[in-house]
């Protein structure tokens, strides 16, 4: 399957569009975990809301390293052998370290971003500097971003 390596500014631009994707965390044990996220970009960085306990929250606590993946999947090209069969996509992987965004401004700015991406034309009470006190906000700072898409294939019988 021919591909080719996306620019990373059209990988920038293909994760900020994009509405969630799966971000992978490490434990202690070596296990990695998965978990799909929405998320939003401000300043080159990710961003995503969580709650103060969980998996994902003690692993990014425990390793900071992240890597962060979003897809698409397109055109199945069928052929009359299975070996040839093909599908169009395109795949961003983004690696880079996780913290837990302290500054109360931050987090009411990053929070507001993400309704504006996610809820837009929805009807709701603004977020306010005090309920930054019952969400958690996580920045991961970009280290490397990486993207691939399938090309139109020639396609053999």
């Amino acid at each position: 399957m021919p591909v080719k390596w996306i620019t990373k500014e059209k990988s920038m631009n293909l994760l900020s569009k994009a509405v969630y994707g799966r971000l992978a965390t490490c434990g202690e044990d070596g296990q990695p975990y998965i978990t799909p996220i929405n998320f939003v970009i401000h300043n080159e960085k990710v961003y995503f809301h969580t709650g103060f306990e969980g998996r994902k929250l003690d692993n990014i606590n425990k390793n900071p390293k992240v890597c962060l993946e979003i897809s698409a999947s397109g055109k199945m090209y069928a052929t009359p052998h299975a070996r040839n069969f093909t599908m169009r996509f395109w795949s961003i992987l983004v690696f880079g370290e996780a913290n837990v965004v302290t500054d109360k401004e931050l987090k009411l700015n990053v929070l507001n971003l993400l309704m504006e991406k996610h809820a837009s034309g929805y009807k709701y009470e603004p977020l306010s500097i005090e309920d930054m006190d019952i969400v958690n906000v996580i920045e991961i700072n970009i280290n490397e971003i990486s993207g691939k898409a399938s090309v139109d294939p020639e396609v053999k019988d």
